[in-house]
């Protein structure tokens, strides 16, 4: 982590450098110059000091167990990093402070030759604290560094060959993944069948697994069990191995001499030995795909053999067959809790939870969230306390404490941090911030990829944009199993995930070593020392910081929020105050000429003042929800702006609101809406070419022609979502998008249709279409069936009596939503109509009385939803459900409803 902060900082002093040869050739003050070139040379010298340092904390951040000065020094680099980013960005911030006019900048810049002293003697005595600890720590030596498998050694029998020895009746919630797992070992037809056990650390792969292996071994001719780890080395693995074929017939092959074999003796050996054998081969804790490249070769060729591995990682899971990776999820709630009964209370041989102790074994159990090395370790604990309410209730309250510093739990945290240490450092930045969420707080996930865009933890080479790279580390993290997925997109991409509670203590925990963040969650809650990134849940925080340049970041969940922290905070680059009953931003935001990232989505403000123009490195102006209804002109004047997300909650009605002016002049823009169109945006829209997602109201017949073909020059226009004025009706004939997703709010042209269906056709991108109040009658509805892309449909107010779905129609559609329409009486279904539709809703339609003839045709539906059902609909439903002749494929769709 400390080297993430240190090469985040050298970023920002090569751009400090580069602005020397602008700044200081144009100042006409030779007092300016001589002061700012003294402190670009304490900086140069910085620089190198950093370079050297980054090199030694690369190497040092590779292990996981180091020694206490080690981590002294880790923590000493890291507090001068800080200490060099504030100057740093104190000479940006004062660099940029300069008014306008000639008189005034003259001034300005004469106040600003005591600064830049101010800022060289700064450094200097940063870099004289650098020579102090270096010479401590000789030069970066990295004596001391224990590398990272071998600790973990020493207490992996908690979860490796412990697993070896389990008795039968301490496993628990296994035997459908084991009855899947041996399925898919009988298949004898491949010559080399691969299989992926995956999942997050301590989910019970290796648990899993071993009881499979101790079930099969016995019928195989060559087996073994080999935990292979992070720090693997060619030659040792095999070594590995060929103990582990030794250990199961010692009579069979021999291990004289092993230290001493090079690669092709051991190869050849252990080849040999399989010869003509059924082998099985256990890989556990895979981190790497070149393992398997490693040792994929030493299996006979002709012989069915057999592999298993065991991974946190996706990308090494894909080494078997789509159909031969299992990924195993955490254990269900009675499971989990027959677990922990086993565990904590098997001292009465009887693992049940005395009554009164109930209530917070529940709620332990619960923290868990199905995490077999969780339960085990607190159930373990857990069985040497009191058995007291008393007790009990304080280890419920102080678990996030107990997970990061009791010796007994502490392993957990261990083994999940494995999976951090993984991570480069960009990623483990992105992953830490995760934790500034609340606990079993969703996170949506284009909210957080602006927030690492706007925090500097995105890289690009210059090929892809920010938001691309952003979402490739999202789709990292998730498979390393570290975020889980809640929801996913049309497009299958991440749209909401969350943090496992155990790995969030982890995050928390590893937040709190590196100085990343700091949670207050009640109001007895006082900040101390000096803070970069607050997250405020639930209460209010006076003053953020003693020291005006440290905070960066200020996240706020909760009600109410008091702003006074914002005085001495002037380089803050991120303001959330998602859905705080504030009014009015204190005139103080408008001087934070570093805030990159402002978050006022489901807040009371209701006007943005002129001065928001000052803001001129703001990339993210997030205010869905919020009470505008109108943007200031200055708003143009943000050149840096990427994300402009405003729409007006007004009684519960979302509505558009009033661009500013030449809203286009922001040549950046990727995301912007709900804007309400006029004329003038009209007109000059098509500049806006690298929108990804584009929401506008207000469209009136007249706009279409012109709008839809400047949308048409979009090519990485992903969403698209256009209401209709009042009364006027959508002309889509100029509409030819390879959007993804499509929403048209309001009457659409009939006889358009056609043309637009084909242009969907023809770009085969569209995924999801929403069609409200659209008019649509049989013959323009029947032209959309026609569109094999599609994979959901969402049709709300359909105004017709009768909805019919053709043969051969939305072939590819997999979730189909009719709600909202008062006239529709009739659904019908033909035969071979969406035959993969796994989800059909039905809401809020009263005249709809029976089910959709045609339903039992569906024969991948899961699922048939019906929201607000008119009473004669449940009573026929009901009455089916007790006859008894009734069709299998009847029957089926019966069990698939759910009415809400």
């Amino acid at each position: 982590m400390a080297e993430a902060v240190v090469g985040s900082l050298l970023k920002k002093i090569g751009y400090a450098l580069v602005i020397e040869v602008g700044k200081s050739t144009l100042s006409i003050l030779t007092t300016e110059v001589s002061a700012m070139n003294k402190f670009f040379d304490e900086m140069r010298n910085i620089q190198a000091e950093l370079e050297g340092i980054r090199g030694f904390l690369h190497d040092a951040e590779r292990f996981s167990e180091i020694d206490a000065n080690i981590k002294n020094f880790i923590r000493e680099i890291r507090t001068i990093a800080f200490d060099i980013e504030d100057v740093v960005d104190q000479f940006t911030y004062k660099l940029n402070e300069q008014k306008r006019g000639v008189v005034a900048k003259t001034i300005k810049r004469v106040v600003h030759v005591k600064t830049w002293y101010k800022l060289t003697k700064m450094l200097g005595k940063i870099k004289t604290q650098l020579v102090n600890i270096q010479s401590r720590k000789n030069r970066y030596e990295t004596n001391g560094i224990v590398k990272r498998g071998e600790p973990q050694e020493v207490g992996r029998w908690r979860t490796t060959e412990y697993e070896l020895f389990k008795k039968e009746g301490d496993l628990v919630g296994i035997d459908e993944n084991k009855k899947k797992l041996m399925e898919m070992l009988i298949d004898d037809e491949s010559k080399h069948n691969v299989i992926s056990v995956l999942g997050m650390g301590g989910v019970g792969k290796t648990t899993l697994v071993t009881d499979v292996y101790k079930t099969v071994k016995k019928s195989v001719g060559g087996c073994a069990w080999i935990t292979v780890s992070q720090t693997w080395e060619r030659d040792q693995l095999l070594r590995k191995i060929l103990q582990e074929l030794h250990r199961e017939d010692p009579n069979g092959i021999t291990i004289d001499g092993i230290e001493s074999m090079d690669f092709r003796s051991l190869f050849q050996t252990i080849q040999n030995y399989l010869k003509n054998k059924r082998c099985l081969l256990i890989l556990d804790d895979v981190w790497t795909t070149d393992v398997w490249h490693c040792i994929s070769d030493i299996l006979p060729e002709g012989n069915a053999a057999s592999i298993i591995l065991t991974t946190r990682n996706r990308e090494v899971a894909l080494l078997a067959p789509e159909k031969q990776i299992m990924e195993i999820i955490p254990l269900k709630e009675h499971h989990s809790w027959d677990l922990f009964c086993k565990t904590a209370f098997k001292k009465n041989n009887t693992n049940i939870c005395p009554e009164d102790l109930t209530l917070w074994a529940r709620k332990i159990v619960e923290k868990c969230e199905g995490l077999p090395l969780a339960i085990l370790a607190i159930g373990g604990v857990m069985a040497c306390k009191e058995q007291t309410e008393r007790e009990w209730k304080r280890m419920w309250e102080d678990l996030e404490h107990e997970l990061a510093h009791n010796p007994n739990i502490e392993y957990v945290n261990r083994i999940l941090q494995l999976s951090f240490a993984d991570l480069s450092s960009n990623l483990k930045n992105c992953l830490l911030y995760c934790g500034i969420y609340p606990e079993d707080g969703y996170i949506y996930a284009f909210r957080l990829t602006d927030l690492w865009i706007a925090e500097g933890f995105v890289e690009t080479n210059g090929r892809r944009t920010q938001e691309e790279v952003a979402e490739e580390y999202l789709n990292e993290l998730v498979s390393r199993c570290l975020l889980h997925v809640v929801k996913r997109d049309v497009l299958e991409r991440v749209e909401i995930c969350s943090l496992h509670d155990i790995i969030r203590s982890m995050v928390v925990s590893k937040s709190d070593e590196e100085d990343f963040f700091v949670v207050y969650g009640s109001s007895t809650h006082s900040p101390r020392g000096r803070l970069r990134r607050v997250s405020i849940q639930n209460c209010n925080l006076a003053s953020a910081s003693n020291n005006e340049y440290s905070l960066r970041s200020i996240f706020t969940f909760g009600d109410k929020i008091s702003l006074n922290s914002l005085r001495s905070s002037k380089l803050l680059r991120v303001l959330y105050l998602h859905g705080t009953t504030i009014e009015k931003l204190p005139e103080e935001v408008y001087n934070l000429f570093n805030l990159h990232y402002l978050g006022l989505d489901g807040t009371g403000i209701k006007e943005l003042p002129k001065s928001i123009g000052r803001l001129q490195n703001l990339q993210t102006l997030s205010a869905a929800g919020a009470k505008i209804t109108q943007l200031p002109n200055e708003l143009t004047k943000l050149r840096r702006l990427r994300v402009l997300s405003v729409y007006c909650d007004a009684e519960n009605e979302f509505i558009g609101v009033m661009p500013p002016k030449q809203i286009w002049k922001p040549k950046n823009l990727r995301v912007l809406g709900v804007i309400k169109a006029t004329d003038e945006i009209i007109r000059n829209f098509e500049t806006l070419t690298k929108l990804t997602r584009l929401g506008i109201s207000e469209i009136r017949s007249e706009h279409c022609e012109v709008f839809f073909t400047a949308i048409s020059k979009f090519s990485h226009l992903e969403a698209l979502s256009v209401l209709a004025k009042d009364g006027e009706v959508l002309q889509l004939q100029a509409l030819n998008t390879s959007a993804s997703e499509i929403e048209f709010t309001g009457q659409v042209e009939r006889t358009s249709v056609p043309q637009f269906s084909r242009s969907l056709q023809y770009h085969n991108s569209i995924r999801k279409l929403k069609l409200s109040n659209s008019g649509l009658d049989e013959n323009s509805f029947s032209c959309l069936q026609e569109i094999r892309s599609l994979r959901f449909l969402d049709l709300t107010r359909y105004e017709r009596n009768e909805l019919c779905f053709h043969e051969m129609s939305f072939l590819m559609l997999r979730k189909l939503k009719v709600k909202e329409a008062p006239h529709l009486e009739h659904i019908e279904i033909n035969k071979g109509a969406m035959p993969n539709l796994e989800e059909l809703s039905i809401s809020k339609c009263p005249g709809v009385k029976d089910l959709p003839r045609g339903i039992e045709y569906l024969s991948k539906l899961k699922l048939l939803k019906l929201g607000n059902p008119d009473r004669t609909l449940v009573e026929r439903v009901e009455k089916e459900m007790t006859e008894e002749q009734v069709s299998e494929d009847r029957v089926r769709i019966l069990r698939l409803i759910k009415f809400a």
